[in-house]
């Protein structure tokens, strides 16, 4: 392997980790929802924004007891040093995503976790 001399460009960001919970569960049908269409409604909002904070989407189970099982997913962000963006600026975008993945797949409620607090968003409906 040839050594160029070239070293990489290092960049940092204060350290910010926000993850958001969601179920699959379309509670006005009761039918599941999948992955793809939390990937297209999520980049629809995504680009409905003037700056993108890219996100990553796991699949997870809800386990409470023998008697519940859900499956669902988790979206997280990290400060991503390229994208610039305040941890602040990190939370009012997962916020926004929440309301809009809500109302979207008909959900009773999301979570989203930061490092000091879990703001449970929870729907006015039945």
């Amino acid at each position: 392997m040839i050594d160029s001399g070239a070293r990489p460009m290092i960049k940092t960001s204060e350290s910010c980790n926000i993850e958001l919970y969601i179920g699959s569960i379309n509670e006005e049908t009761s039918e599941p929802f999948f992955y793809e269409d939390l990937v297209r409604e999520t980049s629809y909002f995504q680009d409905s924004l003037s700056k993108h904070i890219p996100v990553c989407i796991t699949p997870v189970e809800f386990v409470s007891g023998s008697k519940y099982r859900e499956k669902g997913w988790r979206v997280s962000v990290i400060n991503f040093p390229r994208r610039k963006a305040t941890p602040k600026e990190i939370e009012r975008f997962m916020i926004a995503l929440a309301r809009v993945l809500m109302l979207n797949f008909k959900q009773k409620r999301i979570c989203v976790v930061g490092a000091s607090n879990t703001v449970m968003l929870e729907s006015q409906q039945g």
